[in-house]
């Protein structure tokens, strides 16, 4: 769930969505462009992570299928790691539809300063 807040810039943790700011780097997953967290407005880079874990979903949409018939023809068993693999795309899928409601919020946050800078130009 999204937590807005605020609508001013600040790091945010792209799973939890909890605001880092002076507090440690943390390593992120899918990361672009750099160490630092993202801030909850920074919708260019946002989109480049989001970007990212769609073509990772798609790799793994793509090869799972075919490693797993690959490994059953082999061998003639399902194997033991189809589980774990279909885990891990559960959990992906999961994280990307975290990076894309942050997308969402760094839009809407855009959205009302744009609205707000409008609004204050039409009664100056």
């Amino acid at each position: 769930m999204i937590r807005s807040t605020t609508t001013h810039s600040h790091p945010i943790c792209p799973t939890c969505q909890s605001d880092l700011t002076d507090k440690e780097e943390l390593p992120r997953f899918s990361a672009e462009g750099g160490t630092k967290p993202l801030m909850n407005d920074d919708a260019l880079n946002l989109y480049e992570e989001t970007n990212t874990l769609v073509r990772l979903l798609g790799a793994l949409a793509q090869a799972g299928p075919l490693a797993v018939a690959q490994y059953a023809e082999c061998v003639n068993a399902s194997p033991a790691w189809a589980y774990d693999l279909s885990r891990a795309a559960e959990e992906l899928a999961a994280e990307t539809k975290r990076r894309l409601d942050l997308l969402l919020e760094a839009g809407r946050i855009w959205k009302t300063r744009a609205e707000r800078a409008t609004a204050g130009g039409k009664e100056g």
